[in-house]
């Protein structure tokens, strides 16, 4: 077993996972390998989750005003897809799942479609 994890955060989780070609590892060999790092369960599932399924998209590469992102998603067409499909739009082109999310539900919200 290795030296526990001092810091449990998701950019510690991602650089164990990458030097272990985590990319290519499946979700449960994921969490097993962050536990073999000293991470308890409810880490280790949380951070390979999110390792694989948000990839590159938690730490902001670029900056934007909602005006920005109402914008882009107008030029998307969001107004007809889904608050997921805006989101990973929204991720595609450089923005993290925190603004993704945000951006995509005050889009939503500003249109009527959601409450």
């Amino acid at each position: 077993m290795s030296d526990p994890l001092k810091s449990f955060n998701q950019r510690e989780y991602s650089r164990i996972l990458n030097e272990h070609n985590g990319c290519k590892l499946s979700y449960s060999q994921c969490i097993n390998y962050l536990m073999e790092h000293g991470a308890s369960y409810n880490q280790a599932k949380n951070g390979a989750y999110t390792y694989l399924y948000h990839g590159n998209h938690l730490e902001v590469q670029q900056r934007g005003r909602q005006d920005l992102y109402n914008h882009l998603l107008d030029k998307f067409n969001g107004i007809t897809k889904s608050n997921m499909e805006c989101i990973r739009y929204l991720e595609s082109l450089g923005f993290s799942q925190g603004q993704a999310k945000n951006a995509a539900y005050n889009y939503r919200k500003s249109k009527g479609l959601i409450k």
